[in-house]
């Protein structure tokens, strides 16, 4: 379909709702349709079903007539992508009588994934000339939703066919393994593109091009057009950990020859590493204070979240542009993420980068729970200073296998802002992205090798002095102002991030530490973190080792709440005090030592 217009001969049908639609790069709607063409950088055609269009609305197109005499087995091969998550249906009807009369030869329906997927189908039941009629039909996501349906195909085209050839398709064991978890299930798809029903093959595999590993395979019914999933009998034990080639493959077809031996293999890189590390799933939200439906959405992502410790998970969120002006603490960084994810509503959440995407009310526990259990291969930790403007922060990667071409993210944000309320009903909003360090576009990591702990420093300076920007159309330039509210209030975030496939490998909230360069006399510096806190508030100070340090919770009646007495026992100390029974609201920590009275203003938010 790689012609400036419509494909030349393709017609489009009378007596459907609406047309197909020749594109490339991308469809208008996210969450669904290709990003590009099978062949990348070329067209392909779609339906887009985006308004006005509605459930169950369909859009037909004619193929030319089509001579095949010259073919002594003709079949019928493209790619189709179905992603989303209101896919329809895709049918494909043959006519050999001018179209007079139709057979349906090809159907298929709902997400099949974010992927090009092989189709064939063989055409020795007709007559030398033959022409196609290609309809896609909207569906709809379960509640009315429709604009999550778009449906494409590429590379239509009639070839000579063969009676026995299976296609490898895919190596589906994971891509990292653990060592200690040997021995390993080899799986995979095998594609049936010949024109014969297969009753019988061997399924065989083999690790770094050495000796082949067979099963035979009997009574089973694998049609053309079929993806038959298996798993290997024989298991695979790795000597020691590394990076293993695993390449699968099928021979003795129905007892006879694979008649087509190009397409019969197909391999992948496995990385086995020498042990797990407890994965902390990151939560990137796109939200605003303009949008209403945002709302119910936070709300639902800080109850899921309720049922977690603040160590179980890292949260972040990117105030949007839109809908109407947006929301004034939006930033051309926030944009960049949202063009990173292809962000077109809010509220939306991404999990992982790809473990699940959608809006921000569809968060569930399970899907946390998932993305818990899911084994990561990097200890990430990081800890941060505050000094008036500055924020100092360190970075340890501790790699428990080999990888390559990483982005190491990092961003500052603040715990609670409350000025940027806009006309949605919200007054305060949490974890606000403020800034990314070194940028948007994050830091490469070239290269980690199992067991090379690596660290990485970072700094970054806010410039000039605070500004409520009117709207999201006069966002802040960070190289005069900034938005940070309050100073002793921000956090700083990292995660490191596989920008090929979006996942993100690890992800960690920072620790925050003292900066060594304060006036260790004075107490009106001391840290109360997080803020707002929902169970466990940390109080932080420095340069009171082996000194008295009383410590006073009081509510805004002017009530003790809490109150604690303990011995600092080291130069940089901090101190727990357990908030889960308290009420909401604000309420004064008031710190003593050496007669010098502090206080800060502490949150108690669930």
């Amino acid at each position: 379909y790689d012609n400036s217009s419509f494909p030349v001969c393709f017609i489009q049908g009378d007596d459907d709702i609406f047309d197909w639609t020749l594109d490339a790069n991308g469809t208008a709607s996210t969450s669904t349709g290709p990003s590009d063409d099978i062949s990348g950088g070329g067209n392909y055609i779609y339906i887009e079903a985006s308004t006005p269009r509605v459930p169950g609305d369909s859009a037909v197109v004619f193929s030319p007539y089509i001579d095949k005499s010259s073919l002594n087995s003709a079949k019928l091969t493209f790619y189709s992508h179905m992603f989303g998550a209101s896919i329809g249906t895709l049918r494909i009807e043959a006519s050999d009588d001018g179209g007079n009369s139709y057979i349906t030869i090809f159907s298929k329906s709902g997400d099949q994934g974010d992927q090009w997927n092989y189709e064939t189908v063989c055409l020795g039941a007709f007559s030398d000339t033959v022409v196609f009629k290609v309809t896609a039909s909207v569906g709809d996501d379960g509640s009315g939703t429709q604009w999550f349906g778009d449906i494409a195909i590429d590379n239509f085209e009639i070839s000579e066919g063969v009676a026995l050839d299976i296609a490898g398709l895919s190596v589906t064991v994971d891509p990292i393994l653990a060592l200690n978890n040997a021995p390993f299930i080899i799986s995979g798809d095998l594609n049936n593109i010949g024109c014969n029903t297969i009753n019988s093959m061997d399924i065989n595999y083999s690790i770094d091009g050495g000796a082949t590993v067979t099963m035979p395979v009997n009574n089973i019914n694998f049609l053309t057009g079929d993806i038959y999933s298996f798993n290997h009998i024989t298991t695979w034990n790795p000597p020691s950990s590394g990076t293993y080639n695993v390449e699968i493959w099928a021979s003795n077809l129905n007892g006879s020859n694979d008649m087509d031996l190009t397409n019969d293999r197909v391999n992948t890189d496995i990385i086995v590493a020498s042990a797990l590390a407890q994965r902390r799933p990151i939560m990137e939200s796109f939200t605003s204070s303009t949008c209403g439906p945002c709302v119910a959405g936070n709300s639902n992502v800080a109850s899921v979240l309720s049922n977690y410790a603040n160590d179980q998970y890292s949260i972040l969120k990117y105030q949007m542009s839109w809908p109407g002006v947006g929301d004034p603490y939006y930033s051309d960084e926030g944009g960049d993420r949202r063009v990173y994810y292809s962000v077109n509503t809010v509220p939306n959440l991404v999990l992982d980068g790809n473990s699940w995407q959608g809006n921000s009310s569809s968060l569930t526990t399970q899907l946390v729970d998932d993305a818990i259990a899911t084994p990561s291969f990097i200890n990430l930790s990081s800890n941060y200073s505050i000094g008036g403007q500055t924020i100092d922060f360190t970075v340890d990667i501790d790699p428990l296998a080999d990888f390559s071409n990483l982005t190491l993210y990092a961003a500052i944000f603040e715990y609670i802002t409350f000025n940027n309320f806009g006309t949605n009903g919200e007054i305060e909003f949490n974890y606000v992205m403020k800034k990314m360090v070194p940028g948007s576009s994050g830091f490469n990591i070239t290269s980690l090798q199992e067991g090379n702990q690596v660290t990485e420093n970072f700094s970054y300076t806010f410039q000039g002095n605070y500004i409520l920007p009117p709207d999201a159309n006069s966002p802040v330039n960070h190289t005069i102002q900034h938005t940070v509210e309050d100073f002793n209030n921000l956090g700083v975030i990292v995660w490191i991030q596989d920008d090929n496939s979006k996942e993100i490998l690890q992800s960690t909230t920072a620790s925050l530490v003292l900066d060594v360069n304060e006036d260790l006399t004075s107490l009106n510096k001391f840290m109360v973190f997080p803020n707002p806190s929902n169970e466990i508030a940390t109080i932080a100070f420095m340069g009171l080792q082996d000194n008295d340090i009383d410590v006073k919770l009081v509510n805004l009646l002017g009530e003790v709440v809490l109150h604690e007495s303990f011995t600092s026992s080291s130069i940089l100390d901090n101190f727990n005090i357990d908030v889960s029974s308290f009420s909401n609201g604000v309420y004064n920590v008031v710190i003593t030592s050496n007669d010098k009275i502090s206080t800060q203003q502490l949150q108690i938010l669930r």
